[in-house]
């Protein structure tokens, strides 16, 4: 089961040391930097990264590629924009079969919301395994993966991996297995 950590300001008061101890905890397999607000930390992002030899992707502002960043995660209004970044690692957000149709040369795709998220009904393992079907992408699920509860019901999904942001600074610091 792969991981994808994806880092959020608001959940890093202390930005150094929230992202080294969640990966010391988690041990991710990518990282997503979004912050539009913080070049100091797209660098800071990138040298942890560097030291623990995780590939590390700019969430949205593909302008900030050039700092170092390994790939690209697209949101779902930059779908067009995938094969512009085929020489590096793509992933791209996804919602519904349209957008994952149109994301079909991502390398990897979120799908989400899985579970119930920020008010968002989630769309279910059963929806998560349908996608897995319909694309050659790399699917990892998204949404309200919150505890080690969601991320074993992912692991018996036909997902690829997970993706999350509040799991890997939770309360529930248990590893990845």
């Amino acid at each position: 089961m792969y991981s994808y950590l994806i880092t959020d300001p608001k959940f890093y008061i202390d930005f150094k040391s929230t992202l080294t101890k969640a990966i010391e905890n988690h041990n991710p397999d990518f990282i997503c930097f979004r912050d539009k607000t913080s070049t100091k930390n797209a660098k800071l992002a990138i040298e942890i990264a560097k030291y623990y030899q995780i590939p590390i992707i700019i969430n949205q502002y593909v302008e900030l590629l050039k700092l170092g960043f390994d790939g690209v995660h697209l949101t779902s209004n930059q779908l067009n924009l995938i094969d512009s970044y085929k020489e590096c690692i793509t992933f791209a957000s996804t919602h519904n079969i349209d957008e994952v149709n149109n994301a079909k040369n991502a390398d990897y795709i979120t799908f989400s919301p899985i579970f119930a998220s920020k008010g968002r009904k989630g769309l279910g393992i059963e929806k998560l395994n349908e996608i897995v079907t319909i694309t050659d992408s790399k699917v990892f699920a998204l949404g309200g993966i919150t505890t080690n509860k969601e991320v074993e019901l992912i692991k018996n999904s036909k997902a690829y991996g997970f993706a999350s942001i509040r799991y890997f600074i939770g309360e529930d610091d248990g590893k990845i297995s």
